[in-house]
């Protein structure tokens, strides 16, 4: 539904995060499915959901959102997000390449486990990467995100932190469904509002 609002090439990436999220969605249902029946594919699918959490979305949101923002001085600020998200995610993908890694039912949820120094640092890093990115943009929809993203991440952290991958892609379709109100409101004229 975003990617058919879409009016250039440049906000397609924006538009394709709740397509995004469902394939991630898709994933965890497989390896929740696998897990259960023991299935040998389930550390494949546990790798692939790592590299969509972890790799993916560190450089994918604030270069998305990068992209569409029209302000040459609020890109220079996200420019700065996306270089945090580029070494997050090369550390996380140096992690999964050199760690072992995988995926188990615990208490209802799905417990991932990728093994690497400085966890909490690293998640500091990796919040900045994908929180601060929309925060930082001239988009009033974009800085909503922004507050959802970061409310969501405070929140499965704080209650779920053992489960803290899996429960906070649950959040995914309050996220998708402000990704969508960007265009929604683009088309009537509320969206700008410039911050300073």
């Amino acid at each position: 539904m975003t990617i058919r609002r879409t009016r250039n090439k440049a906000e397609l990436p924006y538009a394709t995060i709740p397509l995004l999220f469902g394939v991630q969605q898709l994933i965890e249902g497989g390896l929740w499915l696998g897990l259960s029946a023991h299935h040998p594919a389930t550390h494949a699918l546990a790798v692939v959901y790592l590299l969509f959490s972890n790799v993916l979305w560190p450089i994918y949101v604030p270069l998305a959102v990068w992209m569409i923002e029209p302000s040459a001085r609020h890109r220079r600020r996200i420019a700065f997000s996306l270089a945090i998200g580029i070494a997050v995610a090369m550390f996380f993908l140096a992690a999964i390449m050199t760690h072992p890694v995988g995926a188990t039912i615990k208490a209802m949820h799905i417990k991932y486990s990728l093994p690497h120094p400085h966890k909490h640092l690293v998640f500091a890093f990796y919040a900045m990467a994908t929180c601060l990115a929309p925060l930082l943009s001239s988009f009033r929809t974009l800085r909503l995100l922004g507050v959802v993203i970061s409310m969501s991440m405070i929140f499965a952290y704080v209650i779920y932190t053992a489960w803290f991958a899996s429960v906070w892609c649950f959040f995914a379709a309050i996220i998708s469904a402000t990704v969508f109100l960007h265009f929604y409101g683009k088309r009537r004229g509320y969206v700008r509002g410039l911050s300073a």
